[in-house]
């Protein structure tokens, strides 16, 4: 059956919300219903899953949406007892997910295999945790587009984000400063690898990333290095002796970093190396009038 004949007849429309969850290569997909449902040629698993209703203002944070789903905190729960929502909430438990969580709701109609409507997308943002239910407040669009039309600032350090790409990018090659390596022990959040000490450059306030064997890559920041160790900012699954990872250091944005990562720092620092570091100015009024 048609889904704009479900839709407008009185009697014969059965809604379904449905929500599609994905971190990087991970899917999840569920139904608020008591069944499985067929839709678009997949599965949306039944689950006790709800969202707010949907919102369309001109600003943008009264538009976020919060959507609420079973999940147990008790580490000794039974596996016959925990949600389908379970593996889900697990990426914000212990640890917060590295990369950004896309969140689709859409609505489809029990028994229409059709493709189910799109509603409302955006990224997950804040989970927040009870004993029995996890909260996670969702942003409409892509984070990526909050910050756009920054223009170039006026400085002695450079402005430009390490490893960006494009005209005003830094443009650096990341692959000419990555460390593949293996790590021989892990201790709390120091990680240990002959490698590190052979770094040609800090790698403090630099990342670390590693392959979950769920095939999700996660990054954390390293906060101290020291020698053939590193300390990272917080833990994650798999961090094990034995581990590969690899290493990329960050860039301090000073004319004597840029030199020293490649042979042509004049045509890429984009920082101001001759303003002075005291305002001529100070002091003097800059009004005529």
């Amino acid at each position: 059956m048609a889904f704009d004949v479900l839709e407008t007849s009185r009697f014969l429309g059965r809604p379904v919300r449905l929500f599609r969850f994905e971190l990087q290569g991970l899917v999840w997909r569920f139904a608020q219903s008591d069944r499985d449902v067929i839709a678009g040629g997949e599965t949306w698993l039944a689950a006790q899953i709800d969202r707010d209703e949907i919102k369309q203002t001109a600003e943008k944070a009264k538009d976020q949406l919060k959507i609420r789903m079973a999940y147990l905190r008790d580490p000794d729960a039974p596996e016959q007892s925990l949600p389908v929502t379970q593996s889900l909430g697990s990426i914000w438990h212990p640890y917060i997910p590295s990369s950004a969580v896309r969140v689709i709701c859409l609505a489809a109609h029990a028994g229409d295999a059709g493709a189910p409507v799109m509603e409302w997308s955006g990224e997950a943002r804040q989970p927040r945790f009870t004993d029995t239910e996890l909260e996670v407040t969702c942003l409409p669009g892509n984070a990526k587009a909050e910050a756009r039309n920054q223009g170039m600032k006026f400085q002695r350090a450079c402005s430009k984000t390490v490893y960006s790409t494009g005209v005003r990018g830094c443009n650096l090659n990341p692959d000419t400063l990555k460390i593949d390596t293996v790590v021989s022990a892990v201790s709390g959040l120091a990680l240990t690898s002959a490698a590190f000490a052979s770094a040609p450059h800090s790698l403090q306030q630099g990342w670390l990333y590693w392959t979950r064997t769920d095939g999700v890559v996660e990054r954390r920041t390293i906060v101290k290095h020291d020698g053939a160790t590193v300390h990272l900012l917080y833990g994650g699954r798999g961090m094990v002796a034995g581990m590969s990872v690899s290493v990329l250091p960050n860039c301090p944005g000073t004319w004597a970093a840029c030199a020293a990562r490649r042979i042509n720092p004049e045509i890429h620092y984009g920082g101001a190396i001759y303003e002075p570091i005291g305002s001529p100015y100070e002091g003097e009024s800059m009004s005529w009038g």
